[in-house]
Formats: C-alpha cells, structure tokens, sequence
C-alpha cells in the first residue's frame, strides 16, 4: 500500500514540475499585433529574428525590429 502511495506521490511530483516549466510569452508587434508563443522564443542572429510556435502549433517568425514587447505570461 505504501508504494502505490509512494508512486502515486512521484507521479504528480512529476506532472506538477513539468507544468511549470512550460512557460508562455505575448509577443506584441509595433503594428499592434499579439502572439503567444507556447515555449521559449528562438533568436537568429543571422537573420535578426524569432521564431516560436503560436498557441495552434503553427511556427511564426518575426523580425526584431517588428517587435515592440515579449513578455512572460
């Protein structure tokens, strides 16, 4: 009994850690758009852009100098 508790224990342990590290950011443009990039975003500094994947998996990229905010929601 005390190791179906235990394993039980380490498995939501487990769930509750990844849940918090899998943080969000709002992007907004300077034409007033906004994003949310589900992970972190990517720089390339050879092109001076990001790139991340939007709430709907679809990847964006945007240049630097379109970026007005990142924020860490």
């Amino acid at each position: 009994m005390n190791r179906i508790i235990a394993t039980l224990l380490a498995l939501l342990l487990t769930l509750s850690l990844v849940g918090c590290g899998s943080k969000t950011y709002q992007v907004t443009t300077k034409a007033g758009n906004t994003y949310t990039a589900k992970g972190a975003l990517e720089y390339d500094v050879q092109s001076e852009s990001y790139t991340f994947e939007n709430e709907e998996g679809k990847e964006v990229i945007l240049n630097q100098e379109d970026i007005e905010v990142i924020q860490e929601k």
